[in-house]
């Protein structure tokens, strides 16, 4: 089938074809006319199989004739650049497309002018959690990457976010798009959709397992592999002598950067090259050059790379473009890559079927390995692709053959039966009025995966104990058989954060005046759920002892209070703190990076964690304790970008870092109205700055707008003060006081129950992307 051949209108289908779509594959010609006639579909067929277009067409009509909004969920940041990018082809069709990804307590500024929203699920649920008018007038939901609600981090959120929208709306149309599973028809029942399910691939893909000397496959055929050092290394030169590329799987980021290493040495004399400056000051760290990315830029100069959670946003979107363009031929990644963005090779290695979790070596999922495969053959440049399982010998061959290549798929199941996601989401679903009472919590969790794929035994004792914990919390009250949300409550579920989250929050606000120290407040912080805690080391042992005995009685919040919460998980947040802490205090991030054992990017994920955890502190104190607001807020700023105080107000300024801002305010340039007092050409001169930047900083401070004056980007407008009176008065706060009160009714405030904490990590290596990471 042709793309002029769908029913669809003419300025759709030439919008199509100048993009480059005229042919259509078989799985899209039988399931793309299913989605113009309106109807639920599930799609699931394999990666690389053309399942975006499927999405892409009914969006496009959709939003041409008029039918309402388009809502594109992703699982991942990175992806919804790539479908954004996508959709943006379609500009001339006077479609207003946006990427929602970001504050999770926020609606994104121009939100109202859009026809698409791109988003994380994560966004999606916060949106209707703040009623989100635009929300209203979905019409069309794409669910991509569907197979995610099986991930524990993030399936769960998917989930009911898609429950909340259907039951919402009995005209939506919903289509979800998978990958290859086992029960996909247990999802269709579930949306109430036609299945169309196909095992076709535009590029035929082969896959098999490795012996010394040769790759035997799934039909059993053989292909001879001349033999190097080691077998990824003669997987690796073979591929590329053969004139493809290559993606490398293994199980822990310290193996991504040793194999990509080891490999630079043989790929280097074949194909490698030399850098420009701008792209080698990029992979190094930019302002701030570190071990990690000067490891990195000397791989990429020999045509390797490695790709892992430790690098910075920008030195990943580096890699991933590099390999597109096929100036980097092989790169080492961790299997988060495979779930993450299009980026397909002619072969795939999986070096790793285990991974190192809770304690002890468990097998990669049958899912997941797949997955990786999927990335194997590049349509339009490679004639097929191979997916290739490293045997250590005869016996894990065996196993690699009978238990991943000729095995199905797990079957797909919910995530959702966990207390601690129930908290949050019966929370969530209290807050926004989807459910007003046990009983219809009860009937929400019928409608959801979870409830459609399981006899849901149990679930009233559950629900009751959940809501039971909100209500002693004051985020609910039980009102007869009704249970009515709090401000409190709605304050959390806005935030986005774990009740449990909220509570040890409260607690910790409660204690701050005037004499509280910056440290005890971060500690707090990291003692949150919400933020996973880092694996002290023997090296870390003599820091962490000395930072734990300074601290002992000045916390704001007791280990012992918090149910389960075990000493060695306070050491592992104790580390977060004292990471943020130097960070705070400009440490440089090579010696952060040295000292911890970790990667810039993990500098980057607990900075944006715990700024994140610091901002709902400061939106709690509101309630609670506004005068501890004074403490809390500076840090904010201090916690983005990682600065001294003094450094605050420079900081504020777009595109001025903490490198540049601590090079403007040794030079005596330590306020915005000591740069709008000097010339241009002088600050352009100064190491760092340039022309370009100069220009722009002049151009702030000369405008009346404030620029980032608080915390968190702007002062509170007068809505927002209102409703945070509005709050205080609720929990009994007079400002002259001293700290508020809990009230309900005019009572005592109760002893404080513990949290429940059982819950808290460590990182322990390599894991899943969490809630905070997309």
């Amino acid at each position: 089938m042709r793309i002029d051949e769908l029913d669809v209108p003419d300025r759709v289908a030439d919008a199509l074809q100048r993009a480059g779509f005229r042919e259509l594959h078989p799985p899209q010609a039988e399931a793309i006319p299913i989605t113009l006639e309106g109807r639920n579909l599930v799609a699931a067929i394999p990666t690389a199989s053309g399942k975006s277009l499927i999405g892409y067409v009914a969006a496009l009509k959709t939003l041409v004739e008029h039918q309402g909004h388009v809502l594109y969920i992703v699982p991942l940041k990175a992806l919804a650049s790539e479908k954004r990018d996508d959709f943006l082809q379609f500009a001339d069709l006077g479609i207003n497309v946006h990427m929602s990804t970001g504050d999770l307590d926020s609606e994104d500024r121009g939100i109202d002018k859009a026809d698409i929203i791109i988003a994380t699920s994560e966004k999606a649920d916060s949106m209707i959690r703040h009623g989100s008018r635009w929300m209203d007038e979905v019409k069309l939901v794409i669910a991509d990457e569907i197979h995610m609600i099986h991930d524990p981090g993030r399936g769960p959120t998917l989930e009911v976010a898609l429950t909340k929208m259907m039951r919402r709306r009995s005209d939506l149309q919903v289509i979800a798009l998978s990958a290859t599973i086992s029960n996909a028809d247990d999802l269709a029942d579930w949306l109430h959709a036609s299945l169309v399910r196909s095992d076709w691939r535009p590029v035929p893909l082969m896959e098999g397992a490795y012996l010394p000397g040769r790759i035997v496959f799934g039909d059993r055929t053989e292909k001879a592999v001349p033999p190097r050092e080691d077998a990824v290394s003669s997987l690796v030169l073979q591929a590329i002598e053969e004139g493809g590329q290559c993606l490398v799987f293994v199980n822990s980021r310290r193996s991504t950067e040793a194999e990509a290493v080891r490999l630079a040495g043989h790929l280097g004399p074949k194909v490698g090259r030399d850098l420009p400056r701008s792209e080698e000051a990029l992979l190094e760290g930019d302002s701030e050059s570190t071990a990690t990315g000067r490891k990195l830029a000397s791989c990429v100069r020999s045509g390797t790379a490695f790709h892992n959670a430790g690098l910075t946003y920008r030195q990943r979107k580096y890699v991933e473009d590099s390999f597109r363009a096929g100036t980097i031929k092989c790169i080492v990644a961790t299997p988060t890559l495979a779930a993450g963005i299009n980026l397909p090779a002619r072969r795939v290695v999986v070096r790793d079927t285990y991974r190192y979790e809770n304690g002890a070596n468990v097998p990669i999922s049958v899912m997941e390995v797949k997955q990786m495969c999927g990335r194997a053959g590049r349509p339009g440049y490679d004639p097929y692709g191979e997916a290739v399982l490293v045997a250590k010998n005869d016996r894990d061959f065996e196993h690699l053959m009978t238990d991943y290549v000729d095995h199905d798929t797990e079957r797909l199941t919910s995530k959702l039966f966990q207390e601690k996601v129930l908290r949050s989401h019966i929370l969530g679903i209290i807050a926004t009025g989807d459910a007003e009472s046990d009983e219809e919590i009860v009937d929400f969790m019928k409608d959801t995966f979870f409830g459609a794929t399981s006899s849901l035994f149990g679930i009233e004792s559950i629900v009751g104990d959940v809501v039971d914990f909100l209500a002693g919390e004051k985020m609910v009250r039980r009102q007869g058989d009704s249970v009515v949300i709090l401000p409190f409550g709605k304050r959390v579920s806005d935030l986005y954060i774990d009740p449990v989250t909220a509570s040890i929050l409260r607690d910790a606000v409660l204690k701050i005046d005037d004499s509280t120290e910056t440290m005890p407040i971060l500690i707090a912080a990291a003692m949150t759920p919400d933020v996973v805690g880092m694996y002290p080391k023997k090296c870390d042992e003599q820091r962490l002892d000395a930072e734990a005995e300074m601290w002992e009685d000045k916390l704001l919040v007791d280990p012992d209070d918090i149910e389960d919460y075990d000493y060695e998980y306070f050491r592992s947040d104790l580390k977060t703190a004292v990471l943020i802490s130097d960070w705070m205090d400009e440490v440089p991030e090579e010696a952060m990076t040295d000292r911890m054992g970790i990667g810039p990017g993990d500098i980057r994920a607990k900075v944006d964690r715990m700024d994140w955890i610091i901002y709902a502190m400061g939106e709690i104190a509101y309630i609670f304790n506004p005068d501890a607001i004074r403490k809390i807020r500076p840090l904010a700023t201090r916690i983005r970008y990682g600065v001294k105080e003094e450094l605050s107000e420079l900081v504020s300024l777009r595109g001025v870092g903490r490198s540049r801002a601590r090079v403007l305010f040794n030079a005596g340039y330590t306020s915005k109205d000591s740069i709008a007092a000097t010339d241009e050409s002088v600050l352009a001169a100064m190491p760092k700055i340039g022309p370009a930047l100069a220009s722009s900083m002049k151009d702030q401070v000369g405008s009346t707008a404030t620029v980032d004056d608080s915390a968190y980007g702007m002062s509170p407008s007068e809505e927002e003060d209102a409703m945070m009176d509005e709050m205080a008065a609720a929990y009994g706060y007079v400002p002259d006081n001293g700290p508020a009160e809990q009230k309900d009714d005019g009572t005592e405030p109760a002893e404080p129950k513990p949290r429940r904490r059982s819950d808290k990590k460590e990182e322990t290596g390599p894991r899943q992307a969490s809630l905070f990471d997309f």
